[in-house]
């Protein structure tokens, strides 16, 4: 039995089907914020879309590390690549069918965030002779992800909403979450610190060491916490679901260890977005 749950788990946390859906359940935070109802075939092309970054990634980083240095996810990925490959096809395909579904006016709001995804698993700038992804650009890897992450989670589902746009609230929430995205991106920096050694990159912890890039995290935190108690001080349930959230969120980046199990990193790290989604689901 505890062989077969650990299969279970391993099997969802590993193809990323269980990691594509915090994305999405963000994206539906922004719903139950401005109170509008959900656009579902935008949540499940978000969720599409992100597993099939997340597994392009992972298979174009398979070729990128050195056998001796594979970690437990990439053993699980080596050994299960075909099926990987199949989840890109078809998170792919069913996509490109809900981008169809969803419209001519989601084009462009739609394409900016898809070329930046693309661009960061896939090598498109050449350099010195050698192609480079966005994220092996110094410094690019956790601001790309924080501001892609908010703008798919933020203003992507409110698009349609269009007096929405004008709003400072919605530019302050999207900051906000640039705050929170950011914070919890640094542990897996962390984690990838013994990878990225000898490459371009240059990350928060490969510069400040990492004792200090976990203050950088709290210290956003701190932000996120500011902006949504400024923002909610109406609304004392929808101040207390972010704030524990940050608070969870916060317990989670102490925890984290150079060393920390996949576990950590995918059931916990990631797994502060759902918290944030359940809680503000609650105070709604």
């Amino acid at each position: 039995m505890k062989n077969l749950l650990k299969n279970v788990t391993d099997f969802l946390l590993y193809s990323n089907l269980y990691v594509a859906a915090p994305v999405s359940a963000i994206s539906i935070v922004s719903y139950l914020i401005f109170d509008l109802p959900v656009n579902y075939k935008l949540v499940f092309f978000i969720y599409c879309s992100t597993l099939f970054i997340y597994n392009l990634h992972r298979i174009v980083g398979l070729s990128q590390i050195n056998d001796s240095s594979l970690s437990a996810r990439h053993v699980w990925a080596k050994k299960y690549k075909t099926f990987l490959f199949f989840l890109i096809v078809l998170s792919g395909s069913c996509g490109l069918v809900l981008a169809l579904l969803l419209g001519t006016v989601f084009i462009a709001p739609i394409c900016v965030p898809a070329l930046i995804a693309l661009g960061y698993s896939m090598p498109i700038i050449k350099r010195k002779g050698k192609f480079w992804r966005l994220r092996d650009v110094p410094f690019a890897k956790v601001f790309l992800i924080s501001i892609t992450v908010s703008y798919v989670s933020v203003y992507l589902p409110l698009y349609e909403s269009f007096e929405l746009y004008t709003q400072p609230a919605l530019f302050y929430y999207f900051l906000s979450r640039c705050f929170f995205i950011f914070a919890i991106t640094i542990p897996f920096d962390i984690r990838d610190l013994e990878f990225d050694k000898g490459s371009t990159l240059n990350t928060i912890p490969m510069m400040l060491g990492i004792d200090k890039a976990k203050q950088v995290s709290l210290l956003c935190l701190a932000c996120f916490s500011f902006i949504v108690l400024v923002l909610f001080s109406q609304s004392a349930y929808m101040s207390v679901a972010h704030l524990v959230a940050a608070i969870f969120a916060g317990w989670v980046i102490t925890l984290c260890k150079k060393d920390s199990s996949e576990y950590y990193y995918s059931l916990l790290v990631e797994g502060t977005m759902l918290v944030l989604f359940g809680l503000v689901w609650l105070a709604g």
